[in-house]
């Protein structure tokens, strides 16, 4: 896993998207966590891991970082299924086909792998989605 991958996904998920607002802070009221979540936190919460990624070596002391990383929504079953669809959508939205600014890296781009709908887990809705996060160094 890298870590600035790792930044940069959390950078983008909790970013101002206009007039001092996020959709997706305002819906899980700022429960958004990389790898693990606080235990006994209220839901909807959001949860991210990553893969550890893939790096490739070009001349120069250039390479690229790729990744794929899962971004999980919880939520109770009495919040209703169409709660957790709009909760995917704002994650869809802030990531997919989205320019990253990632330290130590020119440039980066997360693109939708797969996208998920709401499963039961006993009293919990789960929503799974997928990405893949591309980066590039310059050294």
């Amino acid at each position: 896993m890298s870590v600035d991958l790792m930044k940069a996904v959390y950078a983008r998920l909790t970013a101002d998207t206009g007039g001092g607002t996020n959709p997706l802070r305002t819906s899980v009221s700022d429960r958004i966590y990389a790898l693990e979540a606080p235990a006994r936190s209220a839901f909807p919460l959001v949860l991210y891991t990553m893969d550890p990624p893939d790096v490739d070596h070009f001349f120069g002391g250039k390479s690229r970082q790729t990744a794929t990383f899962t971004v999980t929504i919880f939520g109770k079953v009495d919040t209703g299924p169409d709660v957790m669809v709009d909760i995917e959508k704002q994650v869809a939205d802030l990531l997919d086909q989205q320019s990253l600014a990632v330290d130590n890296h020119d440039r980066g781009f997360v693109r939708v792998l797969s996208r998920g709908t709401p499963e039961t887990d006993g009293e919990v809705f789960r929503v799974d989605a997928s990405f893949e996060i591309v980066a590039t160094s310059t050294s």
